[in-house]
């Protein structure tokens, strides 16, 4: 399998929104909260006086509270940067005062776009409606049933069943052209270069029975990435079987598996899968991959449309 396969196996139908501000979730006072850039809100807005009386007017009509309703974020001291006396920050190599950031919670800006009172006002306010929908409907079912949240998207089933040829494809290619049937030492190697655990760890983590198919609680777009790396080896392994006109020994086998894995395409999947093992099981699942704490990122409205399909 080649690329431009894989690709059209994972393409998604995206639609194009008029407003796409950039939503992202963190935990704020012991609850999980989405926020938006203020001034990002400003720029959907499209306010026309300067930012920083907008929103410290906002802040004070309608009385706003700091480390409840918003947060201020500070640029960080060292790399030239230092207080002024006036509190602002400056660098010091330009002699710039660097802006302030203000971080909102989706329902204060919700109530922001309501209160400027024009059309674009009233399509933001609708579009974080629909945000915080979507991220409620995500979490109850995390809530109630975190091992299934990974088959929230329309196509999981159907990419579960077509990534069962690839499996076919991988099991029927050891079976006919390696001469050790090691299947599952094979199938850890994959796994452990995808997400560095194995499929044992990987069940022990989710707490999955003995009756409960591994792959039925992989996110769809991890499933994509194991069956192409399946189907795409299987097809490298066949052509070195035709070659050596017999069948591969296991070193043969595991160094091929190696020269496949360290191609730089795989490397760049190999990344996504960490990121979104790590990302997603911390944020709906509550389980922490210890040996992908460096992959893990901000769990976004992105994220949020990926699983609802």
């Amino acid at each position: 399998m080649d690329f431009g396969e894989f690709r059209k196996i994972n393409k998604k139908i995206i639609m194009n929104e008029l407003i796409n501000i950039k939503v992202i979730q963190k935990d704020f006072n012991g609850e999980k909260k989405r926020f938006v850039n203020a001034r990002e809100l400003y720029k959907w807005l499209g306010v026309g006086r300067d930012f920083s009386n907008w929103i410290k007017d906002r802040i004070e009509k309608y009385e706003f509270v700091e480390d409840l309703d918003y947060f201020v974020a500070f640029a960080k001291f060292g790399d030239g940067l230092k207080a002024h006396k006036t509190g602002k920050i400056i660098d010091s190599k330009t002699g710039k005062v660097l802006p302030k950031e203000y971080v909102l919670s989706v329902d204060m800006a919700k109530e922001l776009a309501m209160v400027e009172n024009s059309e674009i006002g009233k399509k933001v306010r609708k579009y974080f409606i629909r945000v915080e929908s979507d991220f409620k409907r995500v979490m109850r079912i995390a809530t109630l049933d975190p091992k299934i949240i990974n088959q929230l998207t329309t196509q999981f089933w159907e990419t579960r069943q077509e990534t069962k040829d690839y499996r076919k494809d991988f099991t029927d290619c050891i079976k006919n052209f390696v001469a050790v049937k090691n299947y599952g030492t094979y199938t850890d190697m994959l796994y452990n270069f995808l997400f560095l655990e194995k499929a044992k760890e990987y069940r022990k983590l989710l707490d999955l029975a003995k009756k409960d198919f591994t792959r039925n609680y992989m996110y769809e777009e991890i499933l994509l990435i194991v069956g192409a790396f399946e189907a795409g080896l299987s097809g490298e392994i066949e052509k070195d079987y035709k070659k050596l006109g017999r069948m591969l020994a296991n070193d043969e086998f595991v160094k091929k598996f190696n020269e496949f894995a360290s191609q730089k395409n795989w490397l760049v999947y190999q990344k996504r899968a960490r990121s979104i093992m790590a990302t997603y099981d911390a944020e709906l699942r509550s389980i922490k991959h210890p040996k992908l704490i460096d992959y893990k990122k901000e769990f976004s409205q992105e994220d949020i449309q990926k699983l609802i399909g």
